[in-house]
């Protein structure tokens, strides 16, 4: 049987190598996983069904050299030499690259912004999870496994700002009273963020599967959504709108209300709406 060996008290980086093996690695997916003291091992390659990660000195482990290198990196590399003809698709690539890249960057303590540290949100972060998880005296077995179910959530996340990144190239822009806008028909909630993450005062959703609309605007913005509010229910009154208390958000749909009425007002409506003052 096939066995992945880490580190005692596995760290994010480890963890991470164990998941990337298991989930990418062919022939792998059933490995079991061990946990050893870390430190140099005899023949750490020798034995092609047991894999050292983070640990033995081997070729999947960076302690033994100051280069700018991670167990996951490391992983990451082997992975993609191992499967020869079954190459990754290419949005799980650059999704994993990108994965990769933040957990090296942890592993190598170039992560940290202090103003951002001094925060009580830097708790929710998987490093820091992964952390208190031992401090509640969790077993390193069901550390390893809380990582592997989160690293699929993140893997997901990562897929879907990088297929958000390519719906936003093919949006629509157009100017408000507040300043530059983007509206995308698409069914990827991601693209939210990833416009206001861009630059863009607002952000107009249109969903491909309901026809649901969402209106975002940046919290550092002046926008004041009101006069849109009341607008879209005049022209279609058999549809549902939520204006947040703040202005600055129009939901058409909500994940907390399934049965609000989507809107038959089309992409180009909605932006005419949105353009007057």
């Amino acid at each position: 049987m096939k066995k992945i060996i880490t580190h005692l008290n596995p760290d994010l980086d480890a963890v991470a190598a164990i998941w990337l093996i298991k989930r990418f690695l062919p022939g792998w997916e059933k490995a079991g996983v061990g946990f050893a003291p870390a430190g140099e091992v005899e023949d750490v390659d020798a034995n092609p069904d047991i894999l050292y990660v983070d640990t033995g000195r081997g070729k999947l482990d960076h302690h033994q050299t100051a280069d700018y290198l991670s167990a996951a990196m490391l992983c990451f590399e082997y992975i993609k030499k191992e499967r020869k003809g079954e190459q990754l698709k290419p949005l799980e690539e650059r999704a994993l690259e990108k994965l990769v890249e933040v957990v090296t960057q942890k592993d190598n303590a170039r992560d940290l912004d202090w103003q951002e540290v001094k925060e009580d949100r830097y708790q929710f972060y998987l490093h820091n999870l992964i952390e208190d998880l031992k401090g509640l005296a969790k077993t390193d077995e069901a550390v390893v496994n809380f990582g592997m179910e989160a690293l699929d959530a993140v893997l997901l996340g990562l897929k879907n700002q990088v297929k958000a990144d390519e719906e936003l190239t093919k949006g629509i822009h157009f100017q408000t009273p507040w300043g530059e806008a983007i509206a995308v028909e698409s069914g990827n909630q991601n693209v939210i963020w990833r416009g206001e993450a861009k630059g863009y005062i607002l952000v107009v959703k249109k969903s491909s599967d309901t026809g649901g609309v969402r209106v975002y605007s940046r919290p550092d913005s002046k926008v004041d959504l009101t006069k849109a509010y009341n607008k879209v229910r005049k022209m279609d009154p058999k549809s549902d709108w939520f204006l947040h208390a703040s202005k600055q958000l129009l939901l058409n749909e909500a994940s907390a209300n399934p049965k609000m009425r989507p809107t038959k007002l089309s992409l180009e409506e909605m932006i005419e709406v949105l353009k007057k003052k």
